[in-house]
């Protein structure tokens, strides 16, 4: 198939179009309980709840990552007048969020929502900010954007300055984003992210590590895929097997299904499709994979739509991503995707996407055995201006985070209580 020359700027604001955009209205929700031989799948309406959080309105790009010690961090951007922001954080603690602090301010934060800013924790204390920023607050039409990170050794109160992750400067015009990160130990990080460096030689975009210690040093960047898909959100965890990242691929033939690499003796294995769908779309759809781990246990959710057929897709593997269960589908037939997983301990998951329906999306959540036993459909919330939900496992349930933009940026978030 001809491939039409393009920027890879073009292509990110085609693929763009491409997405479907949501927003909310609390109105039902689920509590999932079940038990180890057959896990119950009934819904309980008052298991939802929308809490507060010290969040302020204009705010962009909300994630909840799960913390050590049961908590987790909620970090947000608070866009300001001159197009710089600050990335802030806020901490569950004792069923509430704590009083907000500042991980870096004056920065040109990039506003991509589908590469929101991650924050992860090495230790109760040792906690990595990670983020992509433009080179510059001016509007401009290169997309060089290089990748940061902070520490801080408190549990979030201070933050070091900003330090390179990647640099694009030796890339210009291209962008090093849609990066995730995972603790590998009390004092390193992993970072995956998908790099441009060789998009003006080949048209392709790559997916890239590197491990960051707490004090600043990095080793070596990795190449892990020579051919990913453009501007999906990647994934990462880690089993006792080793690390498992899943992300969105590419063949020459613009096939995009998910595509997997463990990491393995030496180094990583060789990039494998996690289920064939046989995708095929021109330009990037937008929509990562996301994964969780609990022990070797993992659960996969993707969203895909061969012959424009929008599916989102959930797997389980027992043994750290070496395979994968056959997947089940999960939507209602209306699916966008930008889908999130969480793994409860009876071995059964909680699945969490978009739906849209005559102009308006909904926020799904639906459990699912380890079986292919599924338990009913529920929407946690509705609107017009969604983007990108985010969940996190913490005390009392697991979190939830979105933003709504109807005009204004709001972001929200909630509980979903399980047993």
């Amino acid at each position: 198939m001809k491939r039409k020359n393009m920027t890879r700027r073009e292509l990110l604001r085609r693929s763009a179009a491409l997405g479907v955009i949501a927003g909310t209205n609390v109105l039902s929700a689920v509590s999932l309980v079940g038990c180890k031989a057959k896990p119950r799948l009934e819904v309980d309406a008052g298991a939802w709840r929308e809490i507060s959080s010290p969040v302020p309105l204009g705010s962009l790009s909300p994630r909840v990552t799960t913390l050590p010690g049961e908590s987790a961090a909620l970090s947000w951007l608070e866009p300001k007048e001159d197009r710089s922001a600050a990335l802030r954080i806020s901490i569950w603690r004792d069923a509430r969020w704590s009083p907000p602090a500042s991980i870096a301010a004056g920065q040109a934060f990039s506003r991509d929502r589908a590469s929101a800013p991650g924050v992860i924790g090495l230790s109760p204390r040792t906690l990595i900010a990670y983020w992509s920023q433009r080179a510059s607050t001016e509007q401009q039409s290169t997309n060089e954007i290089a990748l940061y990170m902070a520490v801080s050794n408190d549990g979030g109160t201070q933050w070091t300055p900003p330090l390179l992750v990647n640099r694009a400067a030796a890339q210009p015009g291209e962008d090093n984003a849609y990066a995730s990160a995972v603790r590998m130990d009390d004092a390193r990080a992993q970072f995956i992210w998908l790099d441009g460096r060789d998009w003006d030689k080949q048209k392709r975009v790559q997916l890239i590590s590197r491990v960051a210690n707490a004090d600043g040093h990095l080793s070596e960047v990795r190449l892990l895929d020579p051919d990913t898909c453009t501007c999906c959100s990647t994934s990462i965890v880690k089993t006792p097997h080793g690390l498992l990242a899943p992300y969105r691929g590419h063949t020459p033939e613009n096939i995009r299904d998910i595509s997997v690499v463990l990491e393995v003796a030496g180094g990583w294995s060789e990039p494998r499709v996690a289920h064939a769908d046989r995708w095929h779309i021109e330009a990037c759809p937008v929509n990562g994979p996301h994964l969780d781990a609990n022990a070797s246990r993992t659960a996969l959710v993707w969203f895909t739509a061969p012959q424009d057929k929008p599916e989102v897709k959930l797997a389980f593997s027992h043994n750290g991503g070496a395979d994968f269960t056959p997947p089940v589908r999960l939507d209602a037939g209306k699916a966008v995707g930008r889908a999130q997983v969480a793994l409860l301990a009876d071995n059964s998951a909680i699945a969490f996407w978009l739906e849209s329906e005559g102009g308006t999306a909904h926020v799904m959540a639906r459990r699912s055995g380890d079986n292919g036993a599924l338990g009913a459909l529920v929407e946690l919330a509705r609107g017009s201006n969604l983007g990108y939900p985010h969940v996190a496992r913490a005390a009392g349930g697991i979190l939830v985070a979105w933003a709504e933009r109807d005009p204004t940026s709001q972001v929200h978030t909630g509980l979903l209580r399980v047993s």
